[in-house]
């Protein structure tokens, strides 16, 4: 492991040594040439490789290490996405999204986002395929060197549109897009096969012959010609005409070897990458653990010291959290548990409410229930609401744990003052803790 751990006063308690992060380098760019070369069981370790020697804690990597490994995750999901392992593509996006919003990366989590869209809509998971789109569709309507990907959304669009058996609104999507690539002198030969995919699979066999004879133009890989030509073979098929239907049904033997060959490696690449999750997620905790220990140890020094500047900032650390309380909830025990919240919620991967809810619940049994019992008008939003509010997370925060608007979070910090009659979290909760 190209990792090495330091002890610090700091934040940052893990860095990447510069031969690891030159290496890392060197393995995305030989995993680009290999994919430009349409090597992609080449490609692929090498994108692994990448977030291996880079990825820590979040809080840890440098805006460059969190660039170069959400680069690394979307290539993984291209590989997958060639190979049509959809599950496997939208687990490796969600990774390089997570990391390009890190960085406020907006090209790259459009494209992403357009990319998470379309696989979504491939497994018929619409709303999700929707809610990704109407993220990413202003974005693209903006960026004008993202051709392909505008054109790629609104194929996705017009996707959509016939999943919900809206045919006329597709077409119009599709020859929007044939005539906006006509303007700019792109080829629409693909486009073309794609309206006639739509026009047969809704039964408009006819119409659909024209267009899918474009396959045979177009450049597009064995596996797709192959399964375009299956469809015109049926055309030919229905009208009688033997000589077009062998002809047609020559592409069968090529077309069924590409595909045994595809699953095959795409089965052999979502191996890989299952393999490096098990690890990454192993690593990710183990530093997670050292991280809080040598917190720990942190906290032993500054308490156990016993020269003077250690005692003034242990004063003055105790000070201000009294400070920040308001002069309630002092004992250690909650001291402790605050900074164990607090290191949560920095997790900013894994900062779920439901952690920070099951650390409390473990640190005061039963807390939750007896509050509960005494004021059992409290909604379990309110009851979660009341947790968060008494570690003095602030509106905005507490919004972001719960997936709520500040207004609504205020809304009912309110209701839950009125429904206990408590002038503030801390005296609410007080009587529960054991504290008088």
């Amino acid at each position: 492991m190209c990792l090495l751990s330091v002890f610090a006063c700091g934040r940052k308690a893990f860095v990447v040594s510069s031969d690891a992060k030159q290496d890392a380098q060197n393995h995305y760019d030989s995993g680009f040439l290999c994919l430009q070369q349409d090597s992609l069981l080449q490609a692929f370790p090498h994108f692994i490789q990448v977030a291996e020697k880079l990825e820590v804690l979040p809080d840890d990597m440098t805006d460059e290490e969190k660039l170069l490994v959400s680069r690394a995750y979307y290539q993984m999901a291209h590989v997958f996405r060639r190979k049509i392992e959809t599950n496997a593509e939208i687990d490796a996006l969600r990774w390089a999204l997570n990391y390009q919003r890190l960085i406020n990366d907006t090209v790259w989590m459009a494209r992403t986002g357009r990319q998470l869209a379309d696989a979504f809509e491939s497994v018929k998971e619409n709303d999700s395929a929707r809610f990704y789109l109407n993220k990413v569709m202003p974005c693209l309507d903006t960026l004008s060197d993202d051709v392909w990907d505008y054109i790629g959304a609104r194929h996705l669009l017009a996707d959509l549109y016939f999943d919900d058996q809206q045919l006329d609104s597709c077409l119009q999507v599709k020859r929007e897009i044939i005539a906006f690539k006509t303007r700019r002198g792109m080829d629409t030969k693909n486009d073309s096969v794609s309206m006639g995919m739509n026009l047969f699979f809704s039964g408009s066999h006819a119409e659909a012959k024209p267009y899918l004879r474009k396959a045979l133009e177009a450049e597009m890989g064995e596996v797709e010609r192959g399964a375009i030509m299956s469809l015109l073979e049926q055309i030919y098929e229905e009208e009688g005409q033997a000589d077009s239907v062998a002809f047609c049904h020559g592409f069968n033997k090529s077309y069924v070897q590409a595909e045994s060959e595809r699953v095959s490696d795409g089965m052999l690449a979502v191996k890989q990458y299952e393999r490096y999750k098990k690890e990454r997620d192993a690593r990710l905790q183990g530093l997670r653990e050292q991280k809080q220990a040598q917190v720990a140890q942190r906290k032993r020094l500054v308490f156990g010291g016993i020269a003077v500047l250690v005692a003034l900032l242990v004063a003055a650390y105790l000070l201000a959290l009294r400070k920040r309380h308001r002069n309630v909830l002092k004992d250690k025990d909650f001291e402790a548990l605050e900074l164990k919240v607090m290191a949560i919620y920095g997790d900013r991967l894994n900062n779920k409410k439901e952690r920070i809810v099951k650390v409390f619940d473990e640190a005061y049994p039963d807390a939750i229930a007896k509050l509960k019992a005494v004021h059992p008008d409290l909604n379990a939003t309110e009851l979660d609401i009341s947790v968060l509010s008494m570690f003095s997370f602030r509106t905005k925060e507490v919004a972001d744990l719960l997936g709520l608007r500040e207004n609504t979070v205020s809304k009912y910090r309110s209701n839950i003052k009125k429904k206990t009659q408590s002038d503030s979290f801390e005296a609410l909760w007080k009587p529960f803790l054991g504290q008088t």
